[in-house]
């Protein structure tokens, strides 16, 4: 909760919180297009480590106050399936109450089961204790043939004991009421407590301004945060440098952050093509490169020092997993003529042989043929990628912000 004393208004946060393809950006989208323009905020889209963060603001007005003063909300959440507990646990910070959007099909029992527990455990790195904060369980998607009873659900994934509601995402029903509900505890809530109004002029000059979020780019209707850009750069530096001990704070050159900042509109650009193919990354696939990068390793302890020297985490490689996964099923199935701009001739690979022999010592041309191969395919790769990039870039609206990077 965040109080402005000038404005006579708090702010509290909102999460919409649950596994993925549950419903939660579904049910947010349904607010933003429902609730009058004067009651809300633009929908914002931020880049977030391996996915997007999506809020809004929305002024309940027909809702009270808090101690005589208005209430907003900002509603959150993080849509699609986000396997980073990194990127779960920040979207929670300094959160008021959640929304836990539950899917009701029967083989989802143990997924809704797995996130709510991840819920509870993100929440208490904060301090916070589950049963003290308002949630509200959404049981999504009744409209589904195999949607289990509420009763069934209650009693296997409500061991909160929580206020929950039914709801249709999808088509809009619920959805209100669930947000009604929720909003009506947290004010419960924060009513039952003192906010605690400043006594003097001296505490209101103490009053912390409220900070504004500063973007260093805008794809389309998704925005780049410094912030989020300064942790990006970090991790790309940790990531391809050749050292496995880094600086505490790498400071990039404008060039540099320049060529960081392009990559990542790349990879935004690729995620928001993505979502509109229907294209995700499977876990298991982000799971099995994980695992094959941890095979390099003699055991978990290596990799774990490895890792504790880059300051880097699983997270980061299951980022960059993911990222590789989407590549591939994006060469495979959207480039066109991929088998035949992939072929590479037996002049190429000799070619290639004569220029770069000296870096294959007293090895043949038969021993390193396969080889060689594989470099001029990953060449032509690259060269397919930026290509794709180019298009993407042309059909978007790019904004970049270079005071702020």
């Amino acid at each position: 909760m965040q109080i402005n004393y000038a404005k006579k208004e708090v702010s509290c946060k909102l999460v919409y919180y649950g596994p993925g393809m549950s419903g939660k950006t579904t049910n947010l989208e349904v607010v933003h297009q429902k609730v009058p323009d004067h009651n809300k905020g633009e929908m914002t889209s931020i880049a977030t480590e391996g996915d997007r963060t999506l809020f809004f603001d929305f002024l309940p007005l027909d809702l009270g106050k808090i101690r005589g003063m208005t209430t907003k909300f900002q509603l959150y959440t993080v849509p699609g399936q986000v396997y980073y507990a990194s990127t779960r646990k920040l979207v929670l910070q300094g959160s008021d109450g959640v929304i836990f959007v539950a899917d009701s099909n029967a083989d989802k029992i143990e997924e809704n089961i797995e996130s709510l527990k991840d819920l509870e455990n993100n929440l208490k790195e904060y301090g916070v204790k589950i049963d003290e904060l308002p949630v509200v369980i959404q049981w999504n998607k009744r409209d589904l043939p195999n949607a289990l009873p509420v009763e069934e659900l209650e009693k296997a994934i409500n061991w909160l004991n929580a206020a929950t509601t039914e709801a249709v995402a999808a088509t809009g029903e619920g959805v209100l009421p669930t947000l009604k509900l929720a909003a009506s505890l947290i004010l419960e809530r924060l009513n039952s407590k003192e906010p605690g109004a400043p006594t003097s002029a001296k505490a209101k000059v103490a009053e912390p301004k409220e900070k504004k979020e500063v973007y260093v780019a805008n794809i389309n209707a998704d925005k780049i945060s410094r912030s989020y850009f300064n942790q990006y750069c970090q991790i790309q530096y940790r990531l391809a440098t050749k050292s496995n001990d880094v600086e505490d704070f790498k400071k990039f050159s404008t060039e540099e952050k320049k060529k960081l900042l392009d990559s990542l509109i790349n990879y935004v650009l690729l995620l928001q093509d993505s979502k509109a193919r229907g294209i995700q990354a499977d876990k298991d696939h982000v799971e099995t490169q994980v695992k094959s990068f941890g095979r390099k390793f003699k055991s978990q302890e290596e990799l774990d020092d490895y890792l504790g020297r880059r300051r880097l985490t699983l997270d980061n490689l299951r980022n960059e997993a993911t990222r590789n996964v989407i590549i591939g099923m994006v060469i495979k199935n959207v480039l066109p003529n991929i088998d035949q701009r992939l072929k590479i001739s037996s002049k190429e690979v000799a070619e290639y042989y004569e220029s770069h022999k000296g870096a294959y010592g007293d090895k043949t041309y038969d021993q390193v043929k396969s080889s060689v191969v594989g470099r001029i395919k990953a060449t032509r790769k690259k060269e397919l990628l930026q290509e794709f990039f180019m298009k993407l870039r042309e059909k978007s609206t790019i904004e970049i912000f270079d005071s702020n990077i």
